[in-house]
């Protein structure tokens, strides 16, 4: 007996053994493939859990992907120059001497009033000069007293009712310019704006800035633009319309890649995009994003920052 009872007690120790190994097994692997990155989550990208009330608190604001017009534009540098279409040289009709000179640089003058009188040389009569247009003044080169003919200059009047914008284009954007394109402009001032259209593309260039000359007729019938003053441009060089575009504000880029911030259930979430056709208020999105999906238009840095905080908690 005593045998026998040795031998089940053994067993028992022995099975005991047994079932402790296995437990220490079973809670070894559990535990290793605890920390072990899930399928799911592997290579996921972070998403921003901001709520509505923080959302609205920090000015993010959300629009609908869909249609939008892309203009793309040419910037371009020049100054307002008088239209020489309606300007006058105005010179002795006989040589003689300078009489009188009624009008100064600058002032305003009507078609048929006095410009300034000169005496013959050959009759010693005076005889008057009256201004051919309605307009300004631009340039007086002449006094009283001084002796003129007729190849000199006395005084140029223009009509600034119309005027041209000049644009200097570069031999590289020359072939991007054309008649009949649309040009927004604006001078120095945020408020001084204007549009026209292209009417004319000098066909050779300047020697000395290698820049060939692009033309606007601009009314101004309020004097708010001057001759001699500088303008900044934007031709419209392509006007077409795509499917799915979103604001500018709306692309962040995050390891590099452009992205836009897709509102979800979740969040919002960074989503790659591949951009097409940029304009100064739309950009195409070629891939990526499809209409009807909301994205963050306005304060987009703020979801990367936001998604760029849980990606560094996450690693």
């Amino acid at each position: 007996m005593s045998l026998m009872r040795t031998v089940l007690l053994s067993l028992l120790l022995c099975a005991a053994a047994g079932c402790s190994n296995d437990a220490s097994s079973e809670r070894a692997k559990s535990a290793t493939e605890s920390k072990e990155p899930s399928a799911e989550s592997d290579g996921a990208p972070a998403v921003a859990g901001i709520s509505a009330e923080a959302a609205q608190k920090a000015g993010i604001e959300i629009q609908t992907a869909g249609p939008a017009r892309i203009r793309t534009t040419l910037q371009l540098y020049g100054s307002i120059k008088p239209n020489a279409e309606r300007e006058q040289d105005i010179r002795a009709r006989y040589p003689g001497v300078v009489h009188s000179v009624d009008k100064r640089t600058g002032d305003a003058v009507k078609q048929g009033e006095p410009l300034l009188s000169i005496e013959s040389s050959e009759s010693l009569q005076v005889y008057t000069i009256r201004a051919p247009l309605s307009g300004h003044v631009l340039i007086r080169s002449t006094n009283p007293g001084d002796a003129v003919d007729s190849s000199m200059v006395l005084m140029r009047v223009a009509d600034l009712s119309s005027v041209w914008a000049e644009f200097a284009v570069f031999a590289r954007d020359l072939a991007h310019v054309r008649r009949d394109m649309p040009v927004s402009f604006r001078g120095a001032d945020a408020d001084e704006t204007g549009e026209s259209k292209i009417s004319y593309v000098a066909p050779a260039g300047h020697a000395d800035s290698q820049s060939v000359v692009a033309r606007a007729v601009v009314e101004n019938r309020d004097g708010r633009w001057v001759p001699g003053q500088f303008i900044t441009g934007d031709v419209v060089t392509a006007d077409v319309q795509v499917p799915v575009a979103v604001v500018p504000a709306a692309i962040q880029k995050i390891k590099g890649q452009p992205v836009v911030f897709v509102q979800t259930a979740a969040g919002f979430e960074p989503r790659a995009v591949e951009i097409g056709r940029r304009g100064g208020d739309a950009l195409e999105i070629t891939g990526g994003l499809k209409a009807g999906e909301h994205f963050v238009a306005k304060n987009s840095f703020v979801v990367k920052a936001e998604v760029l905080k849980s990606e560094a908690e996450e690693d």
